[in-house]
């Protein structure tokens, strides 16, 4: 029995190779601190290997796990003709079939296989660039002699042990089996192609994780513009035309739309186009698109996400039902790759409303990378899809609260005009009446309490119309205002408010005009607070002080206004509260019992808005310490020019 060769050893001391090799692995260490382009520096291993252990040809393949092969070789001495071959024979470097030669009987050390052609177990046609196939079937020549099917392989492992690749060097220029330690010395540059390989997998890694937080950073972005866009509640043209370009521009597609249902119609109404070239955006227009035809589609079996619908172009026949395609020659073509877009698919993302009815859909064509977007990209774009829906309805809300605006318009219009106009010739004959007629005390009595509710409905009338110049006014111009001919004033028109009171208002104001800045409602603030004191006050006289003084307030100067009433009071629980627009409407048993009769106006919410505006203060306190049933202190800042 023939003995079957082994990698003998070499008592030679070959320093001129040490030398060298030590030199070429210190430089190729250096550049592994910095490797981009793996193929490259794989090359440079090869070419290194091959010149100082004399090979005629030396390979380097990296393992892809996802397709199970060993590809991107470096090769060094291959002619053009045996690397061609290589690379058109991708079945040939198969995971299963390479790994077959990493037997453990042929195992020389942790990485390093060389199995002699005596155990070869594949056929010649499996082996690929021979270089001599009459070579190859003959017997070795002597056993030191390397046969033409040869293997000397070099596993490389990543640091977990994992095999990531291998080297390979084939034909010794002696013609010889090499030694053992030139195989050590081969281990070394095995070791660095591994390091180099690993590498460069975790630099390509961190380019895509930069890449891809780079994507999901301009994505959010992107969100949060059409979240402004929904915050903003621009008109229902805008929202789509908004959201449409987003969604192109963000997942990269050249083409976009959103087409939305129309109640009691069969039809699709294409709103917003993207992308499209005119004569493209006419055909679409143009076209009649039913609903039903469409919500064919979306089915079960095509849903990606809980909106996202992927329609592959197989089941679409031959696409007749299409309004618009953009290469008409590709419809007839099978798709490229399982991944490649086709001119029939179709990838839809159905809008509901928050009843669950489907108000339409956003439809995106054509990936600009030609690719049918993954799973996680849809689940994205099913996000900017949503919030696109919540835009189109707050849209429409935004439409129906314009219309409802218009309409109570119309209705304070009829208020504070039509009737006003009404009220004030009966306020006028009334006081005709009490002015120039002997009445008894009865009569007296009932037209002078005819006379009070018909102006305590102009005041409401007039509250309402303030109310609504405040809600529509904007911008509005704050100006310096004569405070004290303003109190003068109201105080004047408040003490006729109720005939049926003796009414003294007590002034206590400066000789000098004091100035504050406000507007023209500032006569409102002052005469709502002198009402309220005069309505919620019993006593046979009505006494009201007012005062006002300079007063500074965090820096800044104040004029202190002070209306002292005694009538009913305010439970310190309510102080704030009256204030509140909805005051009006707390339970009839939590208000005082002598403010039921009376109700709760809407007089003081309009003076804290008027306030406010002014940027001054207002807060209540008892007259008498810790007994609000003995009357209120109404305290003012109003700021100074």
């Amino acid at each position: 029995m023939k003995e079957v060769p082994t990698l003998p050893s070499d008592s030679i001391n070959k320093a001129d190779i040490r030398v060298h090799s030590l030199s070429r692995t210190f430089e190729l260490s250096v550049d592994l601190l910095h490797v981009e382009d793996i193929t490259a520096f794989l090359r440079r291993i090869t070419e290194s290997v091959k010149e100082i252990f004399k090979f005629q040809r030396v390979s380097i393949a990296i393992l892809d796990d996802e397709r199970g092969l060993f590809t991107d070789h470096a090769m060094a001495g291959y002619s053009p003709s045996a690397e061609e071959e290589i690379l058109s024979s991708p079945a040939a470097f198969g995971r299963e079939e390479i790994l077959t030669d990493f037997r453990d009987d042929c195992k020389i050390s942790k990485i390093t296989y060389f199995i002699p052609f005596e155990k070869q177990e594949s056929p010649l046609s499996n082996f690929v660039a021979i270089r001599d196939k009459n070579g190859a079937v003959k017997p070795r020549p002597s056993p030191e002699s390397w046969h033409e099917l040869d293997l000397l392989y070099f596993a490389l492992l990543n640091r977990h042990g994992d095999l990531i690749g291998y080297m390979q060097v084939d034909y010794p220029e002696d013609g010889k089996i090499p030694s053992r330690q030139i195989a050590e010395e081969i281990e070394v540059f095995a070791g660095i192609a591994a390091v180099g390989i690993e590498n460069s997998k975790m630099y390509k890694r961190t380019l895509d994780l930069l890449s891809e937080n780079e994507v999901k950073t301009n994505r959010i972005l992107r969100l949060l513009e059409l979240i402004q866009s929904v915050l903003r509640l621009d008109d229902l043209e805008s929202v789509l035309k908004k959201a449409t370009e987003t969604m192109t521009v963000t997942f990269g597609f050249r083409k976009g739309a959103i087409s939305m249902f129309t109640e009691g119609s069969a039809k699709v109404t294409v709103h917003s186009l993207v992308g499209y070239a005119a004569d493209e955006e006419r055909i679409v227009r143009q076209s009649i698109i039913l609903k039903d035809t469409v919500l064919q589609d979306f089915k079960e079996e095509f849903r990606i996400t809980r909106t996202g619908y992927f329609i592959p172009g197989e089941v679409q026949g031959d696409g007749s039902r299409f309004v618009f395609v953009e290469n008409p020659q590709g419809v007839t073509k099978p798709r490229e790759t399982p991944e490649s877009w086709h001119e029939l698919d179709l990838l839809y993302f159905a809008m509901y409303d928050r009843k669950g009815k489907m108000l339409g859909y956003i439809q995106m064509d054509y990936p600009a990378d030609g690719k049918i977007p993954i799973k996680e990209t849809m689940e994205a774009m099913e996000a900017f899809a949503s919030i696109a829906t919540i835009a189109i309805e707050n849209s429409s809300m935004f439409k129906d609260l314009g219309e409802a605006k218009d309409q109570v318009k119309v209705y304070l219009d009829l208020l504070s005009h039509d009737v006003g106009n009404l009220v004030n010739p009966v306020n006028a004959y009334l006081e005709i009446v009490l002015g120039t007629t002997t009445l008894t005390p009865v009569q007296f009595k009932y037209l002078s309490s005819a006379l009070e509710a018909n102006r305590s409905m102009l005041h409401i009338i007039r509250n309402v119309r303030r109310s609504a110049q405040m809600l529509e006014t904007t911008g509005v111009e704050l100006v310096p205002m004569n405070l004290a001919k303003s109190i003068r004033q109201t105080a004047a028109e408040a003490k006729t408010a109720y005939l049926g009171k003796k009414v003294n208002v007590r002034l206590n104001l400066p000789d000098q005009d004091e100035w504050v800045v406000a507007d023209s409602f500032l006569d409102d603030v002052i005469y709502n607070l002198l009402t309220n004191s005069i309505k919620y006050d019993d006593h046979d006289e009505v006494i009201i002080d007012v005062e006002t003084k300079a007063a500074e307030f965090e820096g800044r100067n104040y004029i202190s206004l002070r209306i002292v009433d005694r009538g009913v009071g305010i439970p310190d629980d309510l102080k704030v509260k009256v204030f509140s627009k909805d005051f009006r409407k707390m339970v009839r048993a939590d208000l005082p019992m002598s403010q039921k009769s009376k109700g709760a106006g809407m007089g003081l919410s309009i003076v804290k808005a008027l306030i406010d505006r002014y940027k001054g203060k207002i807060w209540i306190e008892n007259r008498v310490y810790e007994d609000f049933s003995r009357g209120s202190i109404f305290n003012l800042l109003l700021p100074t020019p």
